[in-house]
């Protein structure tokens, strides 16, 4: 589905096409990001079935494809970041509403639930993925619920979850990949420093702030995330303190006389950046002039922690710089240290010709 979301003399309005009629209207929130929502919901309304007339009460209870818009209106857009509201959107316009829409809330059933999950399954979606769907349903149902609009809701039972692979560079393979950027790129060649050496996130990198980068002190503390040109906070909501080495300390020194701006790595135009592809893209050219295998972006994180691991560092410590919100994601990273573990109890093993009274 195309978006059409611009500007119209000053304004940010919602145009496209449904059955043949043109729709144009002014988006309440005049934002880009909010113009969008606004046309999500707007489709999401004028494509719902409607009801064949019956002899119900004037009380019905709506369909799925009727009550999504006021539940992203009234409980998505109030409590979730714009990511998780674009995440939404996305389920319910391309999974939820095509598979539930025509049905009423209190007539959804167990089974259907479990169709739903074998036909996303079918599709080649994977756990994780179709998880997430199940998901966003349990939450609008649930809402449902709170709201009196039915009484009940059927069972939602999630899907044990995958563990993907992780995948990271060894110390070796960053440095190829580092000195590579840097014969490309400078911009780029920071953009990843950082990366390695401090674990953030995507967005976390680009919401940066030189008011935040003390390099005398030699840390960094992480406020902001930036998604779709706009700032929000960090995932789980809460701001962190990272460490930064000396070497990176030099890099950022460097790249502070060529921004004199507000961000470490603004657009340019000076603002947040809107699409983050271009961190991606920049990604894979480096690996291939690098001669590595292909990573994604997040791959990079992955490789901090496990570089961390790999020196010893305790899985506590690797939490609080990575910002998990629990131990167990940071678990993942433990294998990392299995030769270590190796080599620990080799140690115990008392050489032959030692004296083992002693």
């Amino acid at each position: 589905m195309v978006m059409a979301v611009k500007k119209w003399r000053g304004k940010w309005v919602v145009d496209f096409i449904v059955d043949g009629k043109r729709i144009r209207r002014v988006s309440p929130v005049q934002t880009k990001r909010g113009a969008k929502a606004y046309e999500v919901e707007l489709r999401l309304e004028l494509t719902s079935t409607t009801p064949e007339p019956s002899t119900a009460p004037a009380a019905e209870v709506p369909t799925l494809a009727e009550f999504a818009p006021e539940w992203m209106r009234t409980s998505v857009r109030v409590h979730n970041k714009p990511s998780e509201q674009d995440r939404k959107s996305r389920t319910l316009r391309n999974h939820l509403v095509p598979f539930f829409g025509k049905r009423r809330l209190d007539q959804i059933t167990q089974r259907d639930v479990e169709t739903f999950r074998a036909q996303q399954l079918s599709q080649g979606l994977a756990v994780n993925t179709v998880n997430r769907h199940l998901a966003a349903l349990a939450r609008l149902m649930r809402c449902a619920v709170d709201w009196g609009v039915i009484r009940e809701m059927p069972t939602i039972r999630m899907m044990r979850k995958q563990v993907e692979p992780t995948e990271w560079l060894r110390p070796d393979e960053s440095e190829r990949l580092l000195d590579a950027t840097k014969a490309m790129n400078l911009r780029w060649f920071t953009f990843f420093y950082v990366a390695l050496r401090t674990g953030l996130r995507k967005g976390e990198i680009f919401g940066l702030h030189w008011s935040e980068i003390d390099l005398e002190r030699r840390r960094l503390t992480v406020r902001y995330t930036v998604w779709m040109g706009q700032l929000g906070t960090p995932k789980n909501g809460k701001s962190r303190e990272v460490p930064i080495a000396a070497d990176l300390v030099d890099v950022l020194s460097a790249w502070r006389e060529r921004t004199p701006g507000e961000l470490v790595f603004p657009s340019r135009k000076g603002q947040p950046v809107y699409g983050q592809a271009i961190a991606n893209q920049a990604l894979d050219r480096a690996l291939k002039r690098a001669g590595l295998r292909r990573i994604r972006f997040h791959d990079l994180r992955h490789t901090f922690a496990s570089q961390l691991v790999l020196r010893g560092c305790s899985l506590k410590v690797v939490q609080q710089l990575m910002g998990h919100h629990s131990v167990t994601m940071t678990e993942r990273y433990a294998h990392v240290g299995d030769d270590q573990l190796v080599e620990a109890v080799q140690a115990l093993v008392v050489d032959k010709g030692e004296d083992e009274s002693t």
